[in-house]
């Protein structure tokens, strides 16, 4: 045993020796080579140090160009300055640095490796202004517009992010391919992952798909006041999944925007007018010329009133119902706003009613006749 201990102790020192040796020739080869092309070794470092300390003023003056070059299109000159900035400022930290190394004229394998460094932080620079600049372009595509700046925001928002993960996919595969990987059987998985994901996200996808056709479609911003026949209230907030609407009894509504899509949607904020539609009923005693007189009374009255859009006005005798004598009234009014319209109703009603009473008429309502046949016994 004691033997066989001392075998081990021997091996280990000896790998040990074995290592310091190789370290040793390691760092004599470094001290042989620098002492050897030292003028090189000072060139490069003098490259190094100047692209660290002007790297700020070229990325400053290179992306200034920019804007120059686009100055007819502000935010796309805009864009661009602010989106490759940042990443030239480190371009030039690297290519500093690259540029350097080269100089020093390292062996073929060390500048091999360099390059491919190289190539690589130059896909990943690259990949990073796209993505600074995702947003800017999708703005200038979707045209903002006053009235609705809160959903081109989230349009926008949504279009940049997937633009996004294109980009970096796109960058990721290049580089891999870069390292010397076979990036087919990556593809074949991301593909079959893809597959499931979509179909366990399928009812995201789909709110998200809704999203992005009611920013583009536009039927209603936020701020509008709208109707379907699930809910009727003011929209709040649109996001790429959902809807948030304020009904009238003042509680929040969140929808999928895959069913909403899927409803009719009337927008009354984007009414030039709020059409009203009513029929009243008078009892049978009334005459003809006493009907005459209450549409005549109730149509001058519509006429004559500030709030009634005066293009259409209708009020006629509809006909005989099972209880009734029908008028039937068609008016418009100037405001589209829920509720001062409905003020202007009331109006309407209380001068209608007083028409009807002073022409000494009375409103019908649902009645049924009972007639009592008499037989002798």
């Amino acid at each position: 045993m004691n033997d066989i201990a001392v075998e081990e102790v021997v091996e280990t020192t000896s790998e040990n020796i074995g290592f310091i040796d190789n370290m040793q020739q390691f760092w004599q080869d470094v001290v042989n080579y620098v002492s050897n092309n030292y003028i090189q070794m000072i060139l490069g470092v003098i490259v190094i140090i100047l692209f660290l300390l002007f790297r700020k003023w070229l990325s400053r003056n290179i992306s200034n160009i920019f804007t120059k070059i686009f100055k007819n299109n502000l935010v796309i000159g805009a864009g661009i300055r602010t989106s490759v900035q940042g990443p030239l400022k480190s371009f030039f930290f690297i290519f500093g640095f690259y540029l350097g190394f080269l100089i020093m004229g390292f062996p073929a394998p060390v500048v091999d490796f360099i390059n491919k460094i190289f190539r690589i932080s130059n896909i990943v620079l690259i990949t990073w202004a796209l993505v600074n600049f995702t947003p800017f372009i999708t703005s200038t595509v979707i045209k903002m517009e006053e009235t609705n700046k809160r959903a081109n925001a989230v349009a926008i928002k949504f279009i940049a992010n997937v633009l996004k993960v294109i980009i970096i996919s796109l960058a990721v595969v290049v580089i891999i391919s870069e390292l010397g990987y076979n990036i087919t059987g990556l593809i074949t998985g991301l593909g079959l992952g893809g597959l499931t994901f979509s179909l366990a996200a399928q009812s995201t996808a789909s709110n998200l798909f809704a999203g992005f056709s009611i920013v583009a479609d536009k039927p209603f911003d936020v701020g509008d006041y709208i109707v379907t026949p699930s809910l009727e209230g003011t929209v709040e907030d649109i996001t790429m999944r959902s809807t948030r609407v304020r009904t009238v009894a003042d509680t929040v509504v969140v929808i999928p925007n895959s069913k909403l899509v899927d409803e009719p949607i009337t927008n009354a904020t984007r009414m030039n007018k709020r059409y009203v539609d009513m029929t009243i009923g008078l009892t049978y005693d009334a005459d003809a010329a006493t009907l005459r007189n209450v549409i005549e009374d109730i149509k001058s009255m519509l006429e004559a009133h500030l709030e009634i859009q005066q293009d259409r006005i209708l009020v006629a005798f509809k006909g005989f119902g099972d209880s009734s004598q029908d008028i039937r009234i068609l008016y418009f009014t100037k405001t589209t706003a829920l509720d001062p319209s409905l003020r202007v109703q009331e109006d309407i009603n209380f001068k209608i009613k007083d028409i009807v009473e002073k022409n000494g008429a009375s409103f019908a309502f649902p009645s049924v006749s009972i007639y009592e046949e008499k037989t002798d016994k």
